[in-house]
């Protein structure tokens, strides 16, 4: 019970200060569960589908056709020769917000500048030859808001936050659709979501990559009902923020899906059915991002692999009931982890502390991978970790504790193996009262009150100090427990604690060791002739057990067989003899040498057969 309560109050202390620190800490939470849903992003990263083309402006394409900004006469004819290879749709994942910097307008101060042609009418001939999307970015200031696709509601309003801005950096060219391209970066500026609908000033815009899918299904409008946004055939849950998780594409596969823009405009290709991306790529002008799977991704491909994975349909979202979840299988583990540490043994306790939170992270590594739900994987398993870790460790500690309290209270009644069987009962905090089969054996030293009234207190210590030492050793060697020393006598036990076969025998045996040891010692002479020996033994069912309260518990035995012991050992004085034994242990050993005593007299018990044996050589 010590034990357990060790355990059970250090665990739940644990519980207690993690859940506290864990509701103290929800960012460092949230980012700690996203990077594990990174890694196995980053794990299970997929190769291209087929449907989407990047077309990357490179920094040889730069270095051949001119320094970002172009013209947008340049651009224009980019577009012209893109949309004479048939694509879906094309997608410009380029802000070309303001006039054409090689124009008349944006050059009207520079002489002869009003001459120039101007490119944003080339350009806008370009769009009109494709469905085209063209990018707009967030913007602080507000402004006017360019046109945007329908959107149209049914049904009850589902609580979402989309991200929000006061206005819109776009272009005042027009095209099929208008998409915003603004990627947020979270912990470590990571992207992981693109937004599939943004408020700017009020007015709901869609992003960039849901634009270029409406685009591609032939959708007239953005559709929202039942907390989805339906793009034609294409439904996705918007979610608590109107946002997308990206499944990434491996990149070293990108090179599948992936063409240089002279690679684009010096072959023909066939751009049929497929959504085209084109962007830039080039260090100096990109803007390089990092995901799951790279360090530096271009904003293009981000945005191929959020059309990516609105097509494919297999997307990974996290429900509403995810956090109440998470939190329900935390505790309910790290309670079970707190128990089995309390109350099962030390392997025990850490396989299940161990085993929990593993279950826990394949389990929902299954889920996503399969159902796409994005449970965390990492905290919910801290917290049974944390918790049966430290009940474990508690509970170790208090059994070791505990072991120590055993061994000193038994090392000297008991042999160092019998101890040891003890000590290694963890939950055993005192030994429990049983009626058993029991030999008790008494001894005294013969003529020991004379000697104790010549020999100074130091001597007489001492001599008892070797004597007890080696009487000690005799009873351990025969299965025996010292059971106390009073004076100079010993109560001595076999069968007890645990079970002594042929107990009797061994008790004898015993018996007969110690007169012999007691006549040596007696013959040393730094002994002064202390140490003969009476022994008296009997047999018989004693209830055995600790007897006490609190700390002081002293364990002994009581019954009739106890007492005719005590007594047999003192009539042996008036008999003349060092050994007497009751009519119990004769019965049990019949074939032994025994000498019938006679009858003799107990105080308490009338009269009682004894016997004794001849002393060993």
């Amino acid at each position: 019970m010590q034990i357990e309560r060790a355990a059970l109050r250090v665990g739940f202390a644990a519980l207690l200060v993690a859940g506290a620190v864990a509701l103290a800490m929800p960012d460092r939470l949230r980012d700690l569960r996203e990077a594990a849903l990174d890694a196995g992003l980053a794990a299970t990263a997929t190769a291209p589908t087929g449907q989407v083309q990047v077309i990357e402006i490179t920094a040889q394409d730069l270095a051949q056709l001119g320094r970002w900004p172009w013209p947008r006469i340049r651009l224009a004819r980019v577009v012209d020769q893109i949309a004479a290879q048939s694509p879906a749709v094309l997608g410009l994942d380029l802000v070309l917000s303001g006039p054409d910097p090689a124009g008349p307008l944006a050059l009207s101060d520079v002489p002869g500048g009003t001459a120039l042609t101007d490119g944003d009418a080339a350009l806008q001939t370009a769009l009109s030859r494709v469905p085209t999307v063209l990018a707009a970015a967030l913007s602080d200031q507000a402004g006017r808001v360019p046109p945007l696709a329908p959107l149209l509601s049914s049904g009850q309003p589902v609580p979402t936050q989309p991200w929000f801005a006061n206005g819109l950096e776009a272009s005042t060219l027009t095209a099929a659709g208008l998409g915003v391209s603004a990627l947020r970066g979270e912990a470590q500026g990571r992207v992981r979501r693109v937004p599939l609908l943004v408020l700017a000033d009020q007015s709901p815009a869609p992003g960039f990559a849901a634009e270029g899918v409406r685009l591609a299904q032939g959708a007239s409008a953005l559709r929202i009902g039942q907390g989805n946004l339906s793009l034609g055939a294409i439904v996705l849950p918007l979610g608590t923020q109107a946002d997308l998780r990206l499944r990434p594409t491996d990149p070293a596969k990108w090179s599948n899906r992936t063409i240089s823009l002279a690679q684009a405009l010096s072959q023909d290709h066939d751009f049929s059915a497929k959504i085209v991306l084109l962007g830039l790529s080039a260090p100096q002008a990109a803007s390089l991002r990092p995901t799951a799977v790279t360090p530096l991704a271009p904003s293009v491909q981000i945005q191929a692999d959020a059309i990516e994975t609105m097509l494919s349909g297999h997307l990974l979202l996290r429900p509403a009931w995810a956090a109440w979840a998470e939190i329900a299988a935390a505790a309910a583990m790290a309670l079970l982890a707190l128990w089995i540490a309390a109350r099962g043994s030390a392997t025990k306790a850490l396989a299940v502390t161990l085993g929990l939170p593993t279950l826990w992270a394949v389990a929902t590594t299954a889920l996503w991978l399969r159902a796409g739900l994005a449970l965390d994987p990492v905290n919910p398993a801290l917290l049974p970790l944390a918790t049966g870790l430290i009940a474990t460790t508690a509970a170790m500690l208090a059994a070791r504790r505990h072991a120590q309290v055993l061994r000193r209270r038994f090392e000297r009644h008991l042999s160092p193996a019998v101890v040891a069987r003890i000590a290694a009962q963890p939950g055993l905090s005192r030994l429990p009262g049983e009626a058993r089969e029991i030999t008790a054996l008494f001894t005294d030293i013969a003529g020991f009150s004379p000697y104790a009234d010549a020999l100074s207190p130091t001597d007489l210590i001492a001599i008892l100090d070797r004597y007890f030492a080696g009487l000690t050793l005799i009873v351990h060697a025969h299965g025996g427990m010292v059971d106390k020393f009073v004076g100079d006598a010993a109560h001595v036990l076999f069968n007890a604690p645990f079970d002594l076969p042929d107990h009797c025998a061994r008790a004898v045996q015993a018996g007969q060791a110690l007169q012999a040891y007691g006549v040596a010692f007696a013959a040393d002479p730094q002994n002064q002739g202390l140490g003969v020996t009476r022994v008296g033994m009997e047999c018989g069912v004693l209830v055995v057990g600790d007897v006490g309260a609190g700390e002081k518990l002293d364990y002994t035995a009581h019954g009739r067989a106890m007492n005719i012991a005590a007594r047999l050992e003192q009539a042996g004085k008036n008999l003349g003899v060092t050994l007497l034994a009751g009519p119990a242990l004769y019965a049990a050993l019949p074939a032994l040498p025994w000498h019938s005593m006679g009858e003799v007299e107990l105080r308490g018990f009338g009269k009682v057969a004894a016997y004794t044996l001849p002393p060993t050589s």
